[in-house]
C-alpha cells in the first residue's frame, strides 16, 4: 500500500469505529457497522486504484490519469450499489448508514495535508 494512505486509512478506520460505538449506544450498530463496511470498500478500491495508476504512470502518465478517471467512476457506481444494498435489501436505517460512511470520508482529508497535487 502507499505510505501516504496509512495515516488516512488508520484515522478513517478510528473513526468509523467510534461512529459503530456511538451507533452501538442507540441499538443501530449493525447500520452503522455497514457504513463502516462501505467506507473500507471505498478506501480500498482507492489505495488499489493510486497503486495501479502510479505504476502505469511511470511509463505513461495519461494512462495513469486514465485510470485515476476510471476508478472514479467505477468507486461512484460501486458505492451506489452497496447503499442500495444496504437502504432497500438489508434494510439498515438510512442515518447511521450514511453519517458514519460521511464521517469516515472527512479522515481522507488528513491524505491531503502538505500536498501540492493528489498524486503526490
Amino acid at each position: 500500500m502507499i505510505k501516504s494512505l496509512d495515516k488516512p486509512i488508520k484515522i478513517q478506520g478510528l473513526i468509523g469505529l467510534l461512529m459503530v460505538a456511538i451507533f452501538a449506544t442507540q441499538g443501530q450498530a449493525m447500520g452503522a457497522g455497514y457504513g463502516f463496511f462501505v467506507g473500507v470498500m471505498n478506501v480500498l478500491m482507492l489505495s488499489f486504484t493510486f497503486r495501479k495508476a502510479n505504476k502505469r504512470a511511470e511509463d505513461d502518465a495519461k494512462a495513469g490519469i486514465l485510470i485515476l478517471y476510471m476508478s472514479a467512476v467505477i468507486r461512484f457506481v460501486l458505492l451506489a450499489v452497496l447503499f442500495v444494498l444496504g437502504l432497500q435489501v438489508f434494510g439498515f436505517e438510512p442515518m447511521p448508514v450514511v453519517l458514519t460512511f460521511v464521517i469516515m470520508q472527512i479522515g481522507q482529508v488528513f491524505n491531503l495535508k502538505g500536498k501540492q497535487r493528489l498524486t503526490d
